[in-house]
């Protein structure tokens, strides 16, 4: 196996694991059937078209193609390599790995991972102490001058780094780590003379990976200073445009409503969860990225943006929205009174009038953005209303549902004050504008596919594996009538695999022995389908091997006839007759397999 991982511990790991379970860490399923649907995390989509299979412990999106087990899905998740897929979730059900797992490189970037996770709980730990220490209560104080209560302050682990240098780098180092561990896990700074604690007199807000682990820090200042807010740089456990905050306590929540809010602040989730609005994370102190809003679409139905009502709260929502609606997304924004923060209305107002008066009239994306733009423009001025009517027609060009679209209409004929038949007018004109450029397009894209289209002959080996996963008891029968040469290079690790393991094979273990991801996509979709019993499956593999059989034979043949064609018709007359003789007995044995017998079916 790759990374000299063995398969009985890639087994193991595989079985301590069910695929319903782990997906559902990251993506809101529901079952439908014999298997388990949802908004598939890997491509942007409105409708679930992302399969798990509980029965064979597989996944497959119908609508990108991704497929896979357990391994390749954390693998396409976190991005990493199978290697390490395996060890992570090794690690999580608290297996101790082979001696021979992998290289010494690889057990060195594993162990400096886990050192980092360490020294990282440990800092956790130390911030929570300071904070309730005699030189913390000055951060304590403030924490609940904001409002909050000793509970939530523990839940969510806030802490304050003290106004030291080096206190968290002499703790820790008495803690056997290194300044360059402390250094790669962000907890110090540097400069050309020495190392420093990063976070110093900031109170400390714990960033959690979404199984509850913390990977990094953001410090608010307690005095003045600048930056206010400073969070910890990327690490090797940290890439904050693929967290949120808090996500790992709002996870359930999110899930339960089937909605999600999203904040800018650390502080306006805190006071949310503290009044009871437990479904709200934050972006990390940057503008809202595609992997965050695919995180939050696999979790729920409905997102809902609430940033503070400055300029640049309302251009971070704007930023935002296009965001959440590229990754498929039902999004909507909650509108705050001019001059507050979400903080400030939940402690003044609470958390019931905030879900009622700004989640519950929280307008959806088209309408937020038909409304904001009508307070930049001003009607009065012809060159706005024509600004004006330009920006919204392109709005309304991008509403897919003609239903919805025409709601839209009548509200921006209201607005403009024109009939409806203009603005109708001018969005045929934007529709057929945007459509032209792309007609060559579109018509290469549809004869592409058909030239790339695979033969049948192609087909069969991927089509025999996915039925010997499905079926493992076939393989005893049909895989001695196959060899090596019928499979691509590609196929041949996973019908080796077939041929030793036999009973024991499965979906799940296929998957893994296939490194091309097209082929996992391809298996995947095969695998996928329920549509086959064991009497069928029987059919259909018997029919790609008759197949794969006059293939090797119609091969054979060329080769004998590019022979014949090279001897000389005179001197070698004997040996072109015996070459004959081969090539009719080929001939005929091709005639045999074709005969034409009931039943039986190719696959996909």
């Amino acid at each position: 196996m790759e990374g000299n991982i063995p398969n009985e511990f890639v087994d193991e790991v595989r079985t301590r694991f069910d695929v319903v379970e782990l997906i559902s860490e990251y993506v809101q399923l529901k079952r439908s059937g014999r298997n388990y649907f949802g908004l598939c995390p890997f491509h942007g989509e409105k409708t679930p078209s992302f399969s798990v299979s509980q029965d064979k412990q597989i996944f497959h999106c119908f609508g990108c193609g991704e497929g896979g087990n357990v391994f390749s899905f954390l693998m396409k998740m976190e991005g990493i390599p199978f290697p390490e897929a395996v060890k992570e979730l090794a690690r999580r059900a608290g297996m101790q790995l082979p001696s021979t797992v992998s290289s010494v490189a690889a057990q060195r970037a594993e162990q400096k991972k886990s050192r980092l996770r360490e020294a990282m709980a440990w800092a956790d730990k130390y911030y929570r102490y300071w904070l309730q220490h005699q030189d913390g209560a000055k951060a304590l104080h403030y924490l609940e001058k904001r409002g909050l209560t000793r509970e939530i302050i523990e839940s969510f682990g806030l802490g304050f780094a003290p106004n030291r240098w080096e206190a968290v780098k002499q703790f820790l180092r008495k803690k056997d780590f290194t300044e360059r561990e402390l250094l790669d896990a962000g907890l110090l700074s540097d400069n050309p003379k020495k190392t420093y604690d990063r976070f110093r007199n900031r109170i400390t807000f714990p960033i959690c990976s979404p199984r509850g682990e913390t990977i990094a820090f953001g410090g608010r200042i307690l005095d003045d200073g600048e930056p206010k807010y400073l969070n910890s740089p990327e690490t090797p456990l940290f890439d904050k445009g693929k967290n949120l905050y808090a996500i790992h306590l709002a996870r359930e929540a999110i899930r339960r409503e089937k909605q999600a809010i999203i904040f800018e602040g650390y502080m306006d989730v805190i006071a949310a969860h503290q009044a009871g609005v437990t479904n709200a994370v934050a972006s990390l102190g940057t503008s809202l990225t595609e992997a965050q809003a695919r995180l939050l679409r696999s979790q729920a139905e409905e997102v809902v943006i609430v940033y503070d009502a400055d300029a640049a709260g309302q251009a971070a929502t704007w930023r935002g929205l296009q965001i959440l609606k590229s990754a498929g997304c039902l999004v909507k924004v909650g509108r705050l009174p001019a001059g507050m923060d979400p903080d400030d209305y939940i402690r003044r107002h609470g958390g019931d009038a905030f879900r009622k008066d700004i989640i519950g009239e929280a307008l959806l994306l088209v309408d937020y953005q038909m409304a904001s733009l009508a307070q930049q423009y001003s009607l009065d001025k012809d060159e706005d209303r024509i600004r004006l009517f330009n920006k919204i027609s392109e709005i309304l060009a991008s509403v897919d549902n003609a239903m919805e679209r025409e709601d839209y209409v009548t509200k921006a004929a209201s607005m403009l004050k024109l009939p409806a038949t203009a603005v109708r007018e001018e969005l045929n004109k934007k529709k057929q504008s945007a459509s032209r450029p792309h007609s060559q397009t579109r018509k290469s894209s549809t004869i592409k596919p058909s030239l790339q289209r695979e033969t049948a002959s192609q087909k069969a080996p991927m089509q025999i594996i996915a039925l010997w996963g499905r079926f493992p008891s076939l393989i005893e029968e049909s895989a001695g009538q196959l060899e090596e040469e019928d499979f691509p290079a590609e196929l041949i690790p996973a019908f080796l695999e077939a041929q030793k393991e036999k009973a024991s094979f499965s979906a799940a273990r296929l998957l893994d022995s296939l490194q091309e991801e097209k082929h996992r996509q391809t298996l995947s979709r095969l695998l996928i389908h329920e549509e086959y019993d064991e009497k069928i499956a029987k059919k259909a593999i018997d029919d790609c091997i008759r197949l794969l059989k006059c293939v090797r034979i119609a091969r054979q043949r060329k080769e004998l006839e590019a022979q014949m064609a090279s001897l000389d018709p005179v001197a070698a007359k004997g040996e072109i007759n015996e070459l004959s003789k081969k090539w009719l007995e080929l001939r005929k044995l091709e005639e045999t397999i074709n005969h034409p017998r009931e039943g039986g079916k190719g696959v996909g």
